[in-house]
This record gives C-alpha cells, sequence and structure tokens, in this order.
C-alpha cells in the first residue's frame, strides 16, 4: 500500500517547530519544565529551568516523561514507558540494489499474529517486535536524566518473532 511508511520522529517534531515559528510561536530548545502552577486568573505559569511563561493553555508533549509533567499539575497519567527490542543490520548490497533498481525505500511490513515488522533503515533493514504481552521499562517514572540510551538485549523474550521474522525474511 502507497499509504503505508514510517517516519522520522525527529524530523516531524523540527518540521511542526519550523511551522510553529512561521506562524510566530517562539520554539524554547533544551529547556526543562520544572513546575506548572495554575494562577487565580485562570493562566498557567510555567517554570522552566530558563525562566517563566504565561499561557492560556499548555500542551503535554513530555513524551517519554508525561506522567512527571502531568504530575506538575496533578493529573496521574495512564503512560507507561515500555521495553522495545528491534534488530539493525549492516548495509546490505540487496537493499542499495533495490532502492537503485526501484528508485524507493524496501516496504515497510508487519505480521501481526508473528508480532513483528521490518522496514529498511538507511542501507540496511531493521526488524522490531510488537509483543502483546510487552514488558515495562519503568512503572512508575522516567528518570530526567534518562538519554534514549538502548537498554540491554533480552532476545530470549523476543525470539518467537524473530524466528517468524527470520522466515519471512531470510
Amino acid at each position: 500500500n502507497k499509504e503505508d511508511g514510517h517516519l522520522d520522529p525527529s524530523g516531524v517534531t523540527h518540521a511542526y517547530a519550523k511551522a510553529a515559528r512561521k506562524l510566530g510561536a517562539e520554539v524554547e530548545r533544551f529547556t526543562k519544565v520544572e513546575d506548572i502552577v495554575r494562577r487565580a486568573d485562570g493562566l498557567w505559569r510555567v517554570i522552566t529551568n530558563k525562566g517563566e511563561v504565561v499561557a492560556e493553555h499548555v500542551v503535554n508533549a513530555g513524551g517519554l516523561w508525561a506522567r512527571e509533567v502531568g504530575r506538575m499539575v496533578g493529573l496521574e497519567l495512564p503512560v507507561l514507558a515500555m521495553e522495545h527490542m528491534y534488530l539493525i543490520t549492516e548495509d546490505m548490497p540487496e537493499v542499495a540494489a533495490w532502492n537503485q533498481k526501484t528508485g524507493t525505500e524496501i516496504i515497510h511490513a508487519v505480521d501481526f499474529d508473528g508480532e513483528l515488522y521490518l522496514r529498511q533503515e538507511r542501507g540496511g533493514m531493521l526488524m522490531g517486535t510488537y509483543e502483546k504481552a510487552n514488558k515495562p521499562w519503568s512503572e512508575f517514572q522516567t528518570p530526567w536524566n534518562f538519554g534514549h540510551e538502548l537498554l540491554e538485549p533480552d532476545i530470549d523474550r523476543i525470539a518467537p518473532s524473530l524466528e517468524v521474522g527470520f522466515r519471512h525474511f531470510p
């Protein structure tokens, strides 16, 4: 299906920021929200490590830290960070040949029963799992200093999905 695919989250974020700037918004990068306080006049006071901002509306775009941001205003959001395992290959000549021959990337394939997906990642391939019985990474809070480090591999846990994937995509 030509409507299927994947995107680069960082690229999309930068595109939204660019569009917002064109509409007059100010985008503050590398700014940590430390507290959010409702004022008597109904506006919000957002306290950051770079100063304060007053706003009529506040959008919680905290991502992995959305729980922590929600707690600043007394909300316990049902958001849970989950472990996600995937494999990435080195560059593959077969991928380069496909790209050159077709002028497109290899399609994004999903096997819902096998709980896995496969897609091109630069010059190689990425195979990831969508586990029905996923494992929480951090049940109660995400440390503020977590920088999206890679987690310890748990190949035994995802082995059944990988076996299906290797049968589909040798």
